[in-house]
């Protein structure tokens, strides 16, 4: 936590706390202890607790009864049903998205594909790939707020726990980026139908990946399944 940051201690906990399961510092299953977290941030730890607390209430941590405080771990049953939900309402919001977009949402996401984002500097790098796909399904900060797009922010930010974690290769990296381009290009010709199928293919192999690493002995669900088959995906 940097000196200059004059949000409310809390919150900054919080937010530290998030990113380091988000890049791996703190991995899942991982026990939190208190106190070495305390001397690690330089905080008491009324406020940590707080932290811990709120960070429970969102699923990132978790209360063993003889564990204490751990890392959560998301079940496959978990990233299965987060991973339908996402299947099902991002690829037709962002073809909607597509058809009515406005100028300004053409510039910004122009914007966002140009912009030379260090993929090294792993919060930098989830931050641009989080407004990239808010941007596309046209719930960004920008847009109106509604209940699908507060579905598909919530949805979307669950699914990326832990995704810094394992997805640090420059494969997946430069994957990921080829894909943008493709999604933009199709975006502001408003190729609706060819949008929904390019978001359809990129958000499931995303899953994929979290799948093999997270729970490489698992077979694959049936709803999942008939998503891939309905845009065209062989897994």
């Amino acid at each position: 936590m940097t000196a200059l940051d004059t949000r409310p201690l809390v919150e900054r906990i919080t937010d530290e706390l998030r990113a380091q399961v988000i890049d791996g510092r703190l991995k899942p299953g991982s026990r939190l202890r208190q106190e070495e977290i305390a001397a690690e941030l330089g905080v008491s730890r009324t406020p940590l607790r707080e932290a811990f607390r709120r960070l429970q209430g969102e699923g990132w941590f978790a209360n063993h009864a003889r564990q204490g405080i751990v890392v959560n771990e998301m079940t496959i049953d978990e990233i299965t049903d987060i991973a339908v939900a996402r299947m099902m309402l991002e690829p037709v919001s962002a073809g909607l998205a597509a058809r009515v977009h406005d100028d300004a949402a053409a510039g910004r996401l122009r914007d966002m594909t140009l912009a030379q984002i260090d993929p090294m500097d792993t919060h930098a790098f989830f931050d641009s790939n989080r407004d990239f796909h808010f941007e596309i399904s046209g719930i960004g900060p920008h847009a109106k707020e509604t209940d699908l797009g507060r579905t598909i922010r919530r949805h979307w930010e669950l699914f990326s726990r832990y995704r810094l974690y394992y997805w640090r290769s420059t494969v997946h990296v430069n994957r990921s980026e080829a894909a943008h381009l493709d999604i933009t290009a199709a975006w502001l010709e408003r190729d609706s139908e060819t949008v929904e199928r390019l978001v359809a293919r990129h958000n499931w192999l995303a899953i994929k990946d979290q799948i093999e690493v997270l729970h490489p002995e698992a077979e694959l669900d049936s709803q999942l399944l008939a998503m891939c088959e309905k845009y065209g995906i062989g897994v």
